[in-house]
């Protein structure tokens, strides 16, 4: 099922760890917490007592301490989707990105799948792919893991314009995971913005090859742009690598900054990271 995009060693790795998705408590709107009362789910916080309540949940401890009467407010897990965003452009193939890509996408896939979350992928380019509604299962997961293996890194992207254009089709609130190397002409805060908007929480997930962040060769180069297949030749010598180095330290500060801005959980990742321990990284993140 899973076929060439996680090892039996990496799945025995992500089986034997307590993994979820689910997150108990947190400040994402759109993610896995929703008050509910009740009586046999966990204690959240109190709030004052109005006629019609549930005399049940009265908290009469309180009421004999500070002769105030309060209501017990409950709270539960409640399921939504993981929505997978991934990058499949031109760019994503260089480097070992797009397949990095893939595996952290399947591994994610699989740690839903054993909670019993319902998941769907979109792969994007100038727009999302269309991938239906997220299901769980064993069938699903199969669906999704065939999908991403078919999926080749082609073509130009519209990272922006295709967050924006997925998150207007007004899809169920959910956990919104985005998969890209992030380095876009046309910008990134837009269609993050977007995702907010719809009241999604989302995980920017960074991934960049060893090469994007240390370019290895001096010199007289050819520099290529895979997506536009325009070429450009110049010398590079030390003082361009520096102010290449230069320059992408600061695209990365300004995209951690808007991810903090928009109260968007930010991880960055080399192409050449165990998916596994990435996976560990970015839930201990999550419900931390």
């Amino acid at each position: 099922m899973t076929g060439e995009l996680l090892t039996p060693d990496e799945l025995r790795a992500l089986s034997r760890a307590r993994l979820s998705l689910r997150r108990p408590r947190g400040p994402f709107p759109g993610g896995h917490l929703a008050g509910r009362t009740g009586t046999s789910l966990e204690f959240a916080d109190h709030r004052p007592y109005e006629p019609g309540d549930d005399v049940r949940l009265i908290d009469w401890a309180v009421y004999a301490r500070h002769r105030r009467l309060v209501t017990k407010v409950f709270a539960r897990e409640v399921e939504a989707p993981l929505y997978l965003l991934l990058d499949a452009s031109r760019s994503m193939g260089e480097g070992g990105k797009a397949d990095f890509a893939r595996k952290l996408a399947a591994a994610l896939l699989y740690v839903a799948h054993r909670g019993g979350d319902r998941f769907a992928v979109y792969p994007f380019r100038t727009e999302a792919t269309s991938a239906g509604s997220p299901r769980r299962g064993r069938g699903a997961l199969a669906q999704a893991f065939q999908g991403l293996a078919a999926t080749k890194a082609e073509g130009e992207t519209d990272l922006a314009g295709s967050l924006v254009a997925w998150a207007e089709a007004g899809r169920e609130p959910g956990l919104c995971i985005v998969i890209s190397d992030f380095l876009a002409p046309g910008g990134y805060r837009d269609g993050l913005l977007a995702l907010r908007h719809g009241r999604h929480a989302v995980l920017a997930v960074q991934v960049l090859s060893r090469a994007d962040l240390d370019p290895p060769r001096l010199g007289e180069v050819r520099l290529l742009d895979v997506e536009t297949r325009r070429a450009r030749s110049l010398v590079l010598g030390p003082g361009a690598l520096r102010a290449y180095r230069e320059a992408l330290r600061r695209w990365n500060e300004r995209l951690a900054a808007t991810c903090r801005e928009l109260r968007i959980l930010y991880f960055l990742f080399r192409s050449d990271a165990s998916p596994v321990e990435a996976v560990l990284t970015v839930l201990e993140g999550w419900r931390g």
